[in-house]
């Protein structure tokens, strides 16, 4: 997976309200260890903010932050968009004739993602990522993608890059536009909902 970013300001008051809890609980367990007169090792210290920081991002980072609860408080807006989704894209290849089927696999944390798309003729894997909250018309996921033909694709395809914008809808759809690199020189449509 590699990091993405985003232009809700979550990512500003979270890490602060951890440190917080973090240090709350170094207190706490201090106070703790010592109301039960347990006495550790001068090579063991016991448990620090930092320890606990690292232990409650790391949990916040790959678990909390999907949870309902944490949305409804506003902690966290950006959408969990993990998992799959089955779709077609139509292609400016044939004049948006045909629709191919696809389907996205995307794997995300709540600092990191990526975004596996296959088709009959292709595989792409994204190497950047942005999900795009403040926007009138709603989230959206832009990422770069590297786009590798499969082994009975057509001669005439081959590696490529691109660039992806996908809308999720009210109705939980990902629906966008991508552009294919400057050799390829096509565009065109995916629509897709979570399988």
């Amino acid at each position: 997976m590699h990091d993405y970013s985003t232009d809700a300001s979550e990512r500003r008051g979270v890490p602060l309200l951890l440190a917080l809890l973090a240090i709350a609980l170094a207190w706490a367990s201090s106070k703790f260890l010592a109301a039960i007169h347990l006495s550790i090792p001068w090579w063991v210290d016991a448990p620090s903010s930092m320890g606990f920081y690292g232990a409650l991002y790391t949990l916040f980072d790959r678990y909390l932050w999907r949870n309902s609860f944490v949305h409804k408080l506003g902690l966290v807006r950006v959408p969990d968009l993990e998992g799959r989704w089955r779709g077609y894209l139509i292609t400016s290849y044939d004049g948006h004739a045909k629709r191919y089927p696809l389907m996205i696999n995307i794997f995300q944390s709540w600092t990191e993602i990526i975004v596996y798309l296959t088709t009959p003729m292709s595989m792409s894997r994204s190497s950047t990522a942005v999900i795009q909250m403040d926007d009138p018309e709603g989230a959206a996921l832009i990422y770069q993608y590297q786009n590798q033909p499969l082994a009975d694709a057509m001669k005439t395809m081959h590696m490529h890059y691109g660039t992806a914008m996908l809308r999720l809808s009210s109705d939980g759809c990902l629906t966008g536009d991508y552009y294919a690199g400057r050799d390829r020189r096509t565009f065109g449509r995916i629509c897709c909902k979570r399988a």
